[in-house]
């Protein structure tokens, strides 16, 4: 009993070599005073199992904690509360390799068990790994649904304050900004890092990477001046982490910093790859910032070879939702560099694909199909097609301005500024010049007077657009 005391508090001090020592010790005395089938004993395999899973030895754990849960089925009976905690953590084990269908076998188990005897704390700890199941199925609807109820069990019980509470909130935020739900979204993660600073204070490392975490959503919203303050307060607290200064490199490339931004995300990129061996999700958006990089600079070979290397993700790393994801990115880019370089059939065969799998994950015309429809209106418009080309740049626009946040954003501007010129090739020229600054009152949120959008809106409402060429945009654009 000792030592499983000890190992325990080894445990959650992170000392984990130590812990696993104790634990073996008490895995033995137990296997020689109780015999390997009592209860106490399944309790040592239950802690030693935990270790192994720590260590990713899976095997080993997968072992030991099916060892535990067999016992107590056999001691207890199938539906005794104590069965429930083993799911959970069998869940993990599964999920933690990426067998996600076996871990969502587990948690259903023990979601089960923990409703038959109304335990309302581990109804919730299911629940939100279904949730999280869910999630990395790209299904936002279910997760949002699941997380939902975890949050209101773990409100009522917990209380609002608490980090099981305060993490609840976290990943529900990330579901509903998946389905387009933006403004709640960062609502959600304005509480999150209000809770995390209040618990652990303002010089912590939970609340540093709450601020991180913030930061990562407002920047795939499009707003990097207020990622850019995030990742800051961030960098304050862990100063030396290569994520951290990925995020602001990010961030300032965005802002028009592009020399000094690019070189810090490829010292980060080599840094991951001495590191890691797997590539995997983390590993991807190295390659799309560095991406759109090349297509900013014209260096259209070179980005369509990194963008090619974001299919070279393996399936196995991540769930077949997020590949199909990560495959719509993919073809974005490649669509993005061939409208830039004017090959306009190469470019639609990539873009259409592209929305086409966002559409699907995401729901036809949402919030985050926006960036997508906003492309395939600036290839109808390359194309002379300007009705087809408004059809996409309107679906795109509505589903921007469903968000008080999203129109403060480059993606809005892109939309309003395509809009500007489908009617220039109207000759609305009323129209054109509304779009026109809107777009660039848009661009304003987010740019300083120097940055190229900003340029570029201002060479295009300056002198009369009836001196424009209305067929085609310029490159840079």
């Amino acid at each position: 009993d000792v030592y499983s005391g000890i190992g325990w508090v080894y445990y959650r001090t992170n000392k984990v070599y130590d812990c696993q020592d104790a634990f073996n010790q008490c895995q033995e005395l137990y296997e020689k005073h109780y015999g390997e089938k009592s209860l106490i004993t399944a309790s040592a395999y239950y802690s030693v199992g935990v270790v192994e899973k720590w260590y990713k030895y899976y095997a080993e754990a997968e072992t030991y904690l099916q060892k535990c849960y067999d016992i107590k089925k056999e001691k207890l009976g199938e539906t005794h509360s104590e069965l429930s905690a083993c799911c959970v953590v069998l869940g993990n084990l599964s999920n933690d390799q990426g067998k996600y269908e076996k871990a969502k076998e587990y948690y259903e188990a023990g979601l089960k068990i923990a409703t038959e005897n109304k335990e309302e704390l581990d109804i919730a700890f299911n629940l939100y790994n279904l949730a999280d199941i869910h999630f990395k199925y790209s299904e936002y609807q279910d997760s949002v649904e699941k997380f939902e109820k975890v949050l209101e069990i773990r409100k009522r019980i917990l209380g609002e304050e608490d980090n099981l509470t305060s993490f609840t909130l976290k990943f529900l935020s990330d579901s509903r900004f998946k389905l387009g739900q933006v403004d709640e979204a960062m609502q959600g993660m304005d509480n999150f890092v209000k809770v995390q600073n209040k618990i652990f204070g303002k010089n912590n490392n939970s609340t540093a990477w709450a601020y991180w975490y913030r930061a990562h959503m407002l920047y795939d919203l499009g707003l990097y001046t207020q990622s850019a303050a995030d990742i800051e307060e961030t960098q304050k607290m862990l100063p030396n982490n290569s994520l951290v200064k990925t995020v602001i490199a990010k961030c300032n490339l965005k802002l028009g910093e592009t020399v000094k931004s690019i070189e810090e995300i490829k010292a980060n990129l080599r840094n991951r790859q001495s590191g890691f061996v797997d590539k995997d999700l983390e590993y991807a958006q190295y390659y799309i910032i560095q991406t759109e990089y090349y297509i900013l600079q014209k260096q259209f070979q070179e980005a369509h070879d990194l963008a090619t290397e974001l299919s070279y993700i393996p399936k196995s790393k991540i769930p077949s939702a997020k590949y199909h994801e990560l495959s719509a990115q993919s073809q974005y880019l490649h669509g993005i560099a061939y409208l830039r370089e004017n090959q306009l059939d190469k470019a639609f065969q990539e873009l259409e694909p592209a929305l086409l799998c966002a559409n699907k994950i995401y729901g036809k015309d949402t919030l985050q199909c926006s960036k997508y429809n906003t492309a395939m209106g600036e290839y109808y418009l390359l194309l002379n097609e300007p009705l087809k080309a408004k059809t996409y740049l309107e679906r795109a626009v509505k589903a921007l301005e469903t968000s008080k946040l999203a129109v403060q954003t480059e993606y809005y501007g892109d939309a309003l500024f395509f809009m500007a010129q489908y009617h220039l090739q109207e000759e609305d020229y009323t129209k054109y010049k509304e779009f026109c600054e809107k777009s660039l009152d848009a661009y304003r949120n987010q740019f300083s007077e120097t940055h190229y959008k900003i340029n570029i809106c201002l060479l295009y409402t300056s002198p009369s657009p009836r001196d424009r060429q209305k067929s085609r945009m310029p490159s840079s654009a």
